[in-house]
């Protein structure tokens, strides 16, 4: 009964992707498994927790075909440690699997496959094909500002819709937490073939697990099933459930009438930003001030504990003399994973929020509440 050899980094891989998904807090103890099946030339991965669900194929060299299911964790932390050696697995009767690698040994207890959930069917379904890169910077620059308080149900994932956008087709991604927002659009003009009629509201979990997907990818495929999105990889398949909430309507967010333009590098704002917050750390109020002055950015921040610290910027600002208030720690995120090599913040007053656009990342607009300072 299953008995199999594989590279050490194809299983390390696998197994890394596949216990991301099992179910840690489940009362169920199969969901904390991964179920693995040997079936020629290749050794299937499977975990699920009811909402996600993955599925990962890696080459091997199957002796005897078998299925059993193992805990997640601890197969996870014995590959991890294993030497970047060929690895040898093999179950026996009783579902227990014995694994070796050089001089290291382990046998996990296991159990039976046969009452493992099976992978929802996904083979009848358009897919949309997206370049891998550009499907990583929509996740990359909205993933952050999700609502991490559990409570609010309808800002906990991302939103997702087709939209035109300067008369191209675009998918959008949309996230808030209620002081901030992001959207990114993906270009595709095959967006047509895509069954989406109307937004979409998918976990933050599931799309940092087709963010892993596009790693190194050259394509991955998205569609959409009932109440199901479904991403395919290389050899890898994932599938989530929608969740249910209305999300708000976003464009009410959106700032139209800030009429004050700052351009500014992005890579410097960066380092003052991060340079600045370094004084904000252990206090209640964590501000950084703006002061924006004709053809410079000040940033400052003052902690009563610890003192004060400021960097000066050349920046290209025509408007009247202004300061207002920003969270260090949105305006970094926001900026981080970006492409631009400047970036424009776009303000009308102190107490109104902030809107960050930059002309290389097309497509993305920022917007971030101000505070009191």
């Amino acid at each position: 009964m299953l008995a199999l050899r594989i590279k050490k980094d194809e299983l390390a891989r696998g197994v890394g992707q596949t216990s991301a998904i099992a179910d840690k807090r489940s009362t169920l103890p199969l969901l904390s498994n991964i179920l693995l099946e040997a079936e020629e030339g290749r050794l299937r991965l499977t975990a699920t927790d009811m909402e996600i669900s993955f599925q990962g194929s890696y080459p091997a060299e199957v002796e005897t075909p078998g299925r059993l299911t193992v805990p997640a964790r601890t197969l996870n932390d014995l590959v991890r440690n294993l030497p970047d050696e060929e690895v040898k697995l093999a179950g026996d009767a009783n579902f227990a699997l014995f694994l070796s690698a050089g001089r290291l040994n382990a046998t996990i207890f296991g159990t039976g496959p046969d009452d493992f959930p099976p992978m929802p069917p996904v083979d009848d379904i358009p897919f949309l094909d997206l370049a891998g890169r550009d499907l990583q910077g929509v996740i990359d620059r909205t993933i952050y500002s999700v609502a991490k308080d559990e409570t609010r149900y309808n800002l906990s994932g991302i939103y997702i819709e087709k939209i035109e956008y300067e008369g191209r087709p675009n998918l959008r991604l949309v996230s808030t937490d209620g002081h901030r927002l992001n959207l990114a659009g993906l270009y595709t003009p095959d967006l047509g073939n895509l069954e989406l009629p109307k937004g979409v509201l998918a976990p933050s979990k599931g799309l940092g697990e087709v963010r892993k997907l596009t790693e190194g990818a050259e394509t991955v495929r998205l569609g959409f099933s009932g109440d199901s999105l479904v991403a395919r990889g290389q050899n890898a398949v994932l599938v989530m459930r929608l969740q249910d909430g209305r999300f708000p309507d976003y464009n009410l967010v959106l700032p139209k009438d800030n009429n004050r333009h700052l351009l500014v590098d992005r890579r410097e704002i960066l380092e003052a930003l991060k340079y600045v917050d370094t004084m904000c750390a252990g206090g209640e109020y964590k501000v950084v001030k703006l002061t924006l002055s004709p053809g410079r950015l000040l940033l400052s921040a003052v902690n009563p504990n610890r003192g004060q610290a400021e960097a000066s910027l050349e920046a290209e600002y025509e408007g009247e003399p202004l300061e207002i208030g920003l969270n260090p720690r949105y305006c970094t995120e926001a900026l981080t994973p970006l492409a631009s090599e400047k970036v424009r913040l776009s303000f009308l007053e102190a107490a109104n929020p902030v809107l960050l656009t930059a002309a290389e990342d097309p497509g993305y607009s920022g917007v971030i509440m101000s505070m009191k300072i």
